[in-house]
C-alpha cells in the first residue's frame, strides 16, 4: 500500500499469499516458506516494490490436468487384464467409448510400450469406483522422501506448506464445478467428490444436460486428482486446508501463470523512486527572465534606428 507519506508500506512476511497453479501440461506450488529453503534450485528472489522476497517454487511437468488424465489411462491400460478393454474407474458407470492406441500415445508425458498393442481399437468403459479411481490416481506420484528430508513428490524437496494460498485456473474450475471453492471443511470435499464419483453416466448427464460431454466424463477423475495432488502431493492436511483460497479472481483481475509472469518481469525496473530532475532556481530563473526581456528592449531599439536611417537617406536622395 502507497501510504500518505508517500512511502510505500510493505506487508509483514505472514501475510503473503502462496500460489498453487494447475495447468493442461504442469502444476505449480510458490509461497514464503518460514525456513531456509535447503535446495537453491527451488528457491526464486521476487523483488516487488523494493522489498526482496526470497521464496520456494517449483513446476512439475506433465503433472497438469491434461496430462495426468493422459497418464491414467495409459497405466490402467498397462494393468488391465484385456488387450483390448480398459475399465476406468474414474469415469461414470455406464461410460462408453472406443479410442486407439495412437490416442493413447500422442503425449510425450506417456510412454508407449517397446511391443506395439495387438489391437488398435480399445473400449474404455466407465465403472464409477471412487476408491479404485484414487488408488490408481495415486499411483502415478511417488510420494517416498529421502532420509532427513521433507519433500513433496517424485523426490522433489520442499519445505512444509505455510500461510494462505490462492489455488486458481484448474485448481479452481475443477472444484467449483461441484461448488467445493466457498471454504468448506476437507471432510464434505471428500464426501461431495466420492457421491459425484459414484454417479452413473445417465444420472450425471440428467443432472447436467449443457455441460461439455468430455468435462462431464473427467470431472470425477479431475476432482480427485486434485485432491491427491494438494493433500499428498503438496501435503496439505486437514488443518491447513482450510488455508487454501480457490479463486478466479483477485480485486477484480483475473489470476493466472501470465500475470505472475508479467510481475516477475517487472523484477527489472527499478522499484526506487526516480530522482526529480534538477532546475533553476527561482531567483536564477527571474534573472534569466529580465536578462531576455533587456536583450528584446535593445532588439528592437537597434532595429528601430536601423529603420530611421534607411528612411533619413530615402528622403535626402529625394
Amino acid at each position: 500500500q502507497f501510504s500518505f507519506t508517500g512511502k510505500w508500506t510493505h506487508p509483514p512476511a505472514e501475510d503473503v499469499v502462496g500460489a498453487l497453479d494447475l495447468g493442461g501440461a504442469s502444476t505449480q506450488i510458490t509461497f514464503l516458506p518460514g525456513t531456509t529453503i535447503e535446495d537453491s534450485s527451488t528457491r526464486a528472489l521476487l523483488r516487488l516494490y523494493g522489498t526482496n522476497y526470497s521464496i520456494y517454487t517449483h513446476s512439475y511437468l506433465c503433472y497438469g490436468q491434461k496430462q495426468a488424465l493422459k497418464m491414467l489411462m495409459a497405466s490402467l491400460y498397462l494393468g488391465s487384464p484385456s488387450s483390448q478393454q480398459i475399465s476406468h474407474p474414474c469415469y461414470p458407470k455406464g461410460y462408453q467409448e472406443n479410442i486407439t492406441t495412437t490416442d493413447l500415445y500422442d503425449s510425450p508425458c506417456v510412454r508407449a510400450p517397446s511391443t506395439p498393442s495387438p489391437t488398435p481399437v480399445l473400449t474404455v468403459m466407465g465403472t464409477g469406483d471412487p476408491t479404485a479411481c484414487s488408488t490408481a490416481i495415486q499411483k502415478l506420484f511417488n510420494f517416498s522422501c529421502g532420509a532427513n528430508r521433507t519433500c513433496g513428490f517424485n523426490g522433489v524437496y520442499q519445505p512444509p506448506v505455510q500461510g494462505q494460498f490462492f489455488a486458481f485456473s484448474g485448481l479452481y474450475h475443477t472444484l467449483h464445478f461441484l461448488n467445493l471453492t466457498g471454504g468448506q471443511p476437507l471432510s464434505s470435499v471428500n464426501a461431495t467428490i466420492r457421491q459425484f464419483c459414484t454417479s452413473s453416466w445417465e444420472k450425471v448427464q440428467k443432472e447436467f444436460p449443457t455441460m461439455n460431454r468430455t468435462h462431464l466424463r473427467d470431472a470425477c477423475a479431475a476432482s480427485s486428482y486434485a485432491l491427491t495432488l494438494l493433500l499428498q502431493g503438496y501435503k496439505f492436511n486437514h488443518t491447513t486446508w482450510l488455508n487454501i483460497h480457490f479463486v478466479h479472481q483477485v480485486a477484480n483481475i483475473d489470476v493466472g501463470w501470465t500475470l505472475g509472469y508479467m510481475l516477475n518481469l517487472t523484477n527489472m525496473i527499478p522499484s526506487e523512486t526516480p530522482q526529480r530532475v534538477v532546475g533553476l532556481q527561482r531567483s536564477h530563473w527571474t534573472a534569466a527572465t529580465v536578462l531576455l526581456a533587456i536583450m528584446l528592449i535593445l532588439f528592437f531599439c537597434l532595429l528601430t534606428v536601423i529603420c530611421c536611417q534607411k528612411n533619413s537617406s530615402g528622403y535626402e536622395s529625394l
